[in-house]
């Protein structure tokens, strides 16, 4: 049983749920937050933290892969300028080549949870390469991943998917249409 002394120093050590810090801000871009938070009904101490989470979990580190932001439209111009095989060998190449650098990058372990969470925050929440919904009953993860990148784009994201988890010893089905990928991968 702990004495009341190890609990407290335990507390000293503890790192808290939240700093308060004060900084400066530009005037422009003091206004610019208002407006913004504003806009879309939040506070501004909750738009920093979320402007701050993204640059910290995200911006600071995907120059490091040599990734760059394309807009969906160039994307899409990319995919179709590819022969359906071509799209559906890039996406094997990243799924096995790409995946396990960046997820182990990211979480410092390559596993089914950690690709998962890649999918849902690096491909989807931050890269925004696609909407993702993921559900999982237990035995089954089902990825429902909506893109707006064509018929090749989707032969690009089944490949990947069904690498990245093929090196987890996970077989994985896909169906595809021009604007969605379904992959059901199954974990028994």
């Amino acid at each position: 049983m702990q004495g009341v002394s190890q609990i407290v120093a335990t507390k000293k050590h503890a790192k808290p749920k939240s700093t308060t810090r004060t900084l400066r801000l530009e005037g422009e871009l003091d206004d610019a937050l208002l407006k913004l938070a504003a806009s879309e009904n939040i506070s501004v101490n909750l738009l920093i933290n979320k402007a701050l989470t993204t640059y910290v979990e995200w911006d600071a580190n995907y120059e490091k892969f040599g990734l760059v932001s394309v807009s969906k439209r160039l994307l899409r111009t990319l995919f179709e300028h590819l022969s359906e095989e071509e799209a559906r060998e890039l996406g094997r190449r990243s799924g096995k080549e790409g995946g396990p650098e960046i997820v182990t990058f990211f979480y410092k372990k390559f596993d089914v949870d950690s690709v998962l969470r890649a999918f849902e925050d690096l491909s989807s929440k931050y890269a925004n390469n696609f909407k993702l919904e993921h559900q999982f009953d237990g035995r089954t993860h089902t990825l429902v991943m909506k893109h707006d990148t064509g018929a090749k784009g989707s032969a690009y994201y089944a490949e990947s998917v069904k690498a990245v988890f093929g090196l987890l010893g996970l077989k994985v089905k896909t169906s595809e249409t021009e604007a969605q990928v379904v992959a059901v991968v199954n974990t028994q």
